[in-house]
């Protein structure tokens, strides 16, 4: 088998276990129903990947990646806002390629330590930019710190919290396969931020608008 074929089999069974963890959960999906959605045999499927879990640390990896490297502060205040902008979009329509993740992550990370490691180490990556992105506002006096004792820490914690939550809050009160609702989360992201915008913040943030 070729690298370029290989490579291709195994997206194929990456995209065909996502799409069924997304719809039916990861504990109702078997390596079997993957090999089907992927269209291979099962033994194919174990050639790539030797059982469910490490199609799941895979999906993770790919996940993580496609958030990286998305939060270097520019000299410029308007480049900035517009990288708020376009990472909250970006990362609300991740969250819905991936959703499984956002509605299992609790139970998938207590089940399995590794995964709970590659979790920690992109958790703690993340948070760093995203501070080193908001001391940077607040330098360019786009965005006030919060009034003390809180932080800019807890600032972006609050807008992680509603950004890894939302999934599992339409589960419980709403329709979680409307990719409309789901993807409200940047105006409530917004609803967080708004009041620490500046008036020069909230001028380029419009203007960006």
């Amino acid at each position: 088998m070729s690298s370029k074929t290989s490579e291709r089999t195994r997206l194929k069974v990456l995209e065909a276990a996502r799409d069924l963890f997304n719809e039916r959960g990861t504990a109702a999906v078997s390596t079997n129903h993957i090999a089907a959605g992927a269209g291979i045999s099962p033994g194919n499927l174990y050639y790539h990947f030797r059982d469910k879990q490490q199609i799941i640390h895979a999906l993770f990896d790919r996940y993580a990646r496609e958030l990286d490297d998305r939060w270097r502060p520019d000299r410029d205040a308007g480049k900035n806002l517009a990288v708020l902008g376009r990472n909250l979009a970006e990362a609300a329509a991740l969250s819905w390629e991936y959703r499984f993740f956002q509605r299992e992550m609790l139970v998938l990370l207590r089940a399995d330590d590794r995964l709970r490691a590659a979790y920690d180490v992109v958790y703690e990556r993340r948070f760093s930019e995203q501070r080193s992105f908001a001391q940077e506002l607040v330098l360019q006096n786009v965005i006030r710190v919060p009034q003390l004792p809180r932080t800019i820490d807890d600032l972006i914690t609050a807008l992680w919290l509603v950004a890894e939550g939302w999934q599992p809050f339409l589960d419980l009160t709403s329709d979680p396969t409307d990719e409309q609702q789901v993807a409200r989360v940047t105006d409530l992201l917004m609803v967080v931020l708004e009041p620490y915008l500046t008036d020069e913040g909230r001028r380029l943030f419009e203007g960006e608008t």
